[in-house]
């Protein structure tokens, strides 16, 4: 198998631990809120790269652009959402599995370690998914729980989120902290 071929493989695998964890969700599969999972593996130079982003990335405000479309989001202020902001800009490829959010792989792993976890993500919200590094953005309400470890929150969707959800079941995002003088 060429490197090619096995890093379509590992995408490929990637993609369905997080569809299969959505269709847990949709399948009624209870979550216990107790339980934390695996350990989660943390990615140094990112974590260092956030901590020194300060906070001026605590409540950012964020431009999400879908083809020639335009979407707005704020961070939450929270560790997880910095280093997210860290990464920024991003050029993401989403998928839409079951119809409810579009989800894709990060570049790296946020540091998960000490977040605040949620099992039931709120339609607009924007999440981080730590067994994968995947980050999500719920256009709607699931009704349902995730499973364990939950989802670490980020922040939320303030504009345009009709255009995220129609943008078909792959859909390029380019994310990155919006122009302060647009506001």
């Amino acid at each position: 198998m060429n490197s090619a071929s096995r890093l379509r493989s590992h995408q490929s695998v990637r993609a369905a631990i997080f569809a299969a964890a959505l269709a847990a969700v949709l399948t009624s599969c209870s979550a216990s809120s107790g339980g934390r999972g695996a350990a989660i593996a943390v990615d140094q130079t990112q974590s260092a790269q956030a901590h020194a982003s300060g906070d001026s990335a605590y409540g950012s405000r964020l431009d999400l652009r879908v083809g020639n479309e335009l979407a707005t989001a704020t961070l939450d202020s929270t560790p997880a959402a910095r280093a997210f902001a860290a990464m920024l800009p991003l050029r993401l490829s989403l998928h839409d599995p079951m119809g409810q959010a579009k989800s894709g792989k990060l570049p790296y792993r946020l540091d998960a370690s000490g977040a605040q976890r949620v099992n039931n993500p709120e339609e607009a919200g924007i999440y981080y998914w730590p067994p994968t590094g995947d980050i999500a953005i719920f256009y709607d309400d699931l009704g349902q729980s995730v499973p364990p470890p939950g989802m670490i929150r980020l922040g939320s969707v303030d504009s345009g989120l009709a255009k995220i959800a129609s943008a078909g079941n792959q859909c390029t995002v380019w994310i990155n902290v919006a122009d302060p003088t647009d506001s």
